[in-house]
């Protein structure tokens, strides 16, 4: 009896000397356990702020598409922030062109997080981030062309451009994108890439880009991208400019801007609205 009592006497002196380490433990149990996400149950698409770049996080459940990293570390805080806590896994990362704005975080990706496949068109470029990509990790690679499309739940994504027999070697490699139509619980988004006007030309027999609800602005909002035939063609609701707070390109370009205010199109920037997240 003694024993037992003295044992009880230690157990809840050491308790009453450590309740502060204590509660914060179970608050921060608390946190991770509850508070943070465990799986995303509704299809979700944000457009990740990571300055003068591009990155966007698609996702249900444990299922997640990247597409583009930016051009530095801030693409791993967004997919911190936005993906559950315990996936390190990233089944489909899609690399729309080799330009540095796009690939660098995208290559840091690779490094932090399991990949299952990498998309990407087979530009000629010289870069050494894309000389490292093709070296590095040429056993994740897929090249993919019109058609190639992805489908999980209620995410459907399919590559829109370039065709099948595109040339490698093009002057400009903004028109070497791989532009993607998604449509997530009957909501239609446009990702254009870097793609520019001409690109957009070869678009206009796709019918069923009439009526998009998201487009993602080719080249960031610049004055390369975003012809009237397009904006008219498509109808886009909102229009997502991905670009950097004062960058030295300036994008997004005002002719761009009005464009969008002439047809009334609600355009929205990353250096103003941080990360956006639509869930559908």
């Amino acid at each position: 009896m003694n024993s037992t009592t003295t044992i009880l006497n230690l157990v809840l002196k050491f308790l009453w000397k450590n309740i502060l380490l204590i509660i914060f433990f179970l608050a921060g149990l608390f946190f991770v356990v509850v508070l943070r996400k465990t799986t995303i149950l509704q299809p979700e698409i944000i457009f990740l702020d990571v300055g003068q770049g591009d990155a966007i996080l698609i996702q249900q459940d444990n299922f997640q598409i990247v597409i583009d990293g930016g051009g530095d570390t801030s693409v791993l805080y967004g997919l911190a922030k936005h993906m559950p806590w315990y996936d390190k896994t990233i089944e489909r990362l899609i690399l729309t062109h080799p330009h540095q704005d796009h690939l660098e975080g995208l290559l840091l990706i690779l490094k932090k997080y399991k990949v299952e496949e990498v998309w990407y068109f087979p530009v000629e470029y010289e870069y050494s981030g894309y000389e490292y990509l093709l070296k590095e990790y040429e056993t994740l690679l897929r090249e993919v062309k019109a058609g190639d499309y992805i489908r999980y739940g209620d995410l459907y994504g399919i590559v829109l451009f370039p065709f099948e027999g595109d040339p490698q070697r093009v002057r400009n490699v903004n028109n070497a994108s791989v532009v993607m139509f998604f449509e997530i619980d009957e909501y239609k988004i446009l990702l254009m890439g870097d793609a520019e006007m001409e690109v957009e030309e070869k678009l206009l027999d796709y019918e069923f880009l009439h009526g998009i609800d998201i487009l993602k602005v080719g080249h960031h909002c610049s004055n390369t991208s975003t012809s009237e035939e397009l904006l008219s063609f498509t109808q886009p609701s909102i229009a997502i400019c991905s670009c950097g707070i004062l960058n030295k390109f300036g994008h997004p370009h005002y002719e761009t801007l009005e464009k969008f205010k002439n047809t009334n199109v609600q355009y929205l920037i990353t250096y103003e609205e941080g990360d956006m997240k639509f869930v559908f």
